[in-house]
């Protein structure tokens, strides 16, 4: 499992914790039922200090 916070867009400054098939690609596409949205990792990749401990950084994607 891997910490992954937002940046940008309807998840701006949440965390997920996500199983690694989910991470396979270079976009995480979240299709609903609460929130639309593409996310693209940062690269280089970066990480942010969050409660629950350090996360890769995903920025929304327009």
């Amino acid at each position: 499992m891997t910490l992954v916070y937002h940046w940008g867009g309807p998840r701006h400054g949440q965390t997920d914790e996500l199983p690694a098939e989910a991470l396979a690609s270079t976009v995480l596409v979240y299709d609903g039922p609460k929130w639309f949205g593409v996310y693209e990792q940062f690269r280089p990749v970066r990480t942010q200090d969050t409660a629950s401990g350090p996360a890769e950084v995903w920025v929304v994607r327009e």
